[in-house]
């Protein structure tokens, strides 16, 4: 697998999604911000993720195709991670400016 293409679109946006949710969720139940977090969490957060990336690669090695199922398309996941990609990068600059917990 190379950097071009869309698997480290499809394995980043994956991340997003999961991070902006996890990230919000968490800071919605406890009002740490996200720095906080990564902090109360050194070891589970990284493997989550590396979780995540082995199980978005491992289907791309093994070539199979995306499928659709209702609404939830490949075109949807992408765009989806685009904005989950850019709502995280928004909720970190805006917490780092604030110095605290966005909500």
């Amino acid at each position: 697998m190379d950097f071009g293409g869309k698997a480290p679109e499809i394995t980043n946006g994956r991340l997003a999604m999961l991070g902006f949710i996890a990230a919000l969720g968490a800071e919605l139940a406890t009002g740490e911000w996200v720095f906080a977090q990564l902090q109360d969490a050194p070891i589970f957060i990284p493997a989550t993720f590396a979780l995540f990336i082995v199980a978005s690669i491992i289907p791309m090695n093994k070539n199979k195709k995306a499928e659709s199922v209702g609404p939830l398309t490949p075109d949807a996941e992408l765009v989806n991670g685009r904005a989950a990609m850019i709502g995280f990068a928004a909720l970190l600059a805006i917490e780092a400016i604030k110095g605290d917990a966005l909500f």
